[in-house]
């Protein structure tokens, strides 16, 4: 029988008193990102579909466990509390990318200009968006290649 994977609310505790004061309507800066990624870790996941900073104080995450499970978690990034949580049985795909994978991604990005990191997805075709915003708050769209982390295009939506 698999039990289903809940998680206390002391593990996202330093994620959201980090992530607290910079989250908004303008995304979140690198270091409340990865403290966040660094606890959707501990949570379980190894690979992962997309995240986004949501206006209403939530960190949406997709993704997959090692053992093949798909998660989707959605937490305040207030308190750390979960908000949802979903699991379905499910095959990790080529495609996902590790924590390795999107910081390298966030590299590029944060190369490309952006400075508030609203989301971030890969798609099945391998290709990688990082939206956010730039240092004047205009939206930044960053485009990715899968391989290389090369950046193949930024859209600025004034």
């Amino acid at each position: 029988m698999i039990k289903p994977l809940s998680i206390s609310l002391a593990t996202f505790a330093l994620a959201g008193s980090l992530a607290t004061s910079a989250m908004a309507d303008e995304g979140a800066n690198r270091e409340d990102i990865d403290s966040l990624l660094r606890s959707a870790g501990e949570y379980g996941f190894s690979q992962f579909e997309e995240f986004s900073v949501d206006d209403d104080d939530q960190f949406e995450i997709e993704g997959w466990r090692d053992d093949g499970w798909q998660l989707d978690v959605d937490m305040a990034t207030s308190d750390g509390s979960i908000l949802r949580e979903q699991q379905r049985r499910s095959e990790t795909p080529d495609w996902s990318l590790s924590a390795d994978d999107i910081d390298r991604a966030l590299d590029s990005a944060q190369q490309a200009g952006i400075e508030h990191i609203a989301s971030l997805d890969v798609d099945p075709m391998g290709r990688i968006e990082v939206e956010g915003y730039d240092d004047r708050f205009r939206e930044l769209e960053v485009r990715l290649n899968r391989e290389t982390f090369e950046v193949l295009g930024v859209e600025h939506d004034d």
